[in-house]
């Protein structure tokens, strides 16, 4: 059976000969769940790597969509960065990433892993709901793809198989994407910045450049006004944010 579990005030404390509890304040504890679907995609790459007859598939991105729950913290736009590891020839994998739900109050942000069994996710999530507001605990299920990102995900509800599995090292060759050589330096102020671009106006007064943001978590030091030097690199055909740094 499933659960997720919303602790919303604790402290525990582990002894660690006899895994003895020293210390346990709790407030509450509930079962909470929740529906989303994450589908529009954002710099999403997949590398392929052949091993002894088997083909590999590496696959980073970030796609955004929705989260429905009649939790609060749950209940909202939703955000996951995934990074896919998948054995096309066994369909057998697994994913790691993290999950940010824009919830009543504030984000709730979640860190979360599980295997990939042709398409059908079977894992664990642990992170924060809200502001403050109590420590996630719970199963997360759904089907994935480096097409389709997240479609029928749960947490804390779902029918998907439990799955484990054992990874062994080989020796791998990549179909290499060659490195960018073009490469993009702004110095000036940041006219506009979201988790998904950033346009920062040189100081000489010519054109403002703009580039897209491949992990929010490149520009949560910034806002617009702020005067940085900015650095992004050009893969297919499109600047994206390398660096950004306040002067």
């Amino acid at each position: 059976m499933k659960r997720f579990v919303l602790i919303t005030s604790a402290l525990v404390a582990l002894v660690a000969a006899g895994a003895a509890v020293a210390n346990l304040r709790a407030t509450d504890v509930s079962a909470v769940s929740a529906t989303l679907t994450a589908t529009t995609p954002s710099n999403v790459q997949t590398r392929t790597y052949t091993c002894e007859g088997q083909t590999f598939e590496v696959t980073t991105g970030r796609w955004s969509g929705t989260s429905t729950s009649t939790t609060p913290d749950l209940n909202g736009a939703t955000t996951i960065h995934v990074k896919s590891f998948y054995n096309a020839t066994k369909k057998l994998g697994w994913v790691e990433g993290r999950l940010t739900i824009s919830g009543a109050d504030d984000r709730t942000h979640a860190g979360f892993s599980a295997v990939n069994t042709d398409g059908k996710l079977d894992g664990w999530l642990r992170g924060h709901a809200g502001r403050g507001d109590g420590a996630l605990f719970g199963s997360l299920s759904g089907t994935f793809s480096k097409t389709g990102g997240l479609t029928g995900g749960a947490i804390g509800t779902g029918t998907n198989t439990n799955a484990a599995l054992l990874v062994k090292g080989l020796r791998c060759n990549s179909d290499k994407t060659p490195k960018p050589s073009v490469h993009l330096f702004v110095r000036g102020q940041i006219e506009t910045v979201s988790d998904t671009s950033i346009t920062v106006k040189p100081k000489d007064g010519t054109a403002a450049q703009t580039c897209t943001v491949k992990d929010d978590d490149d520009v949560d030091r910034v806002k617009a006004g702020d005067q940085v030097e900015m650095t992004c690199s050009q893969v297919a055909g499109a600047w994206v944010l390398t660096k950004v740094r306040k002067k």
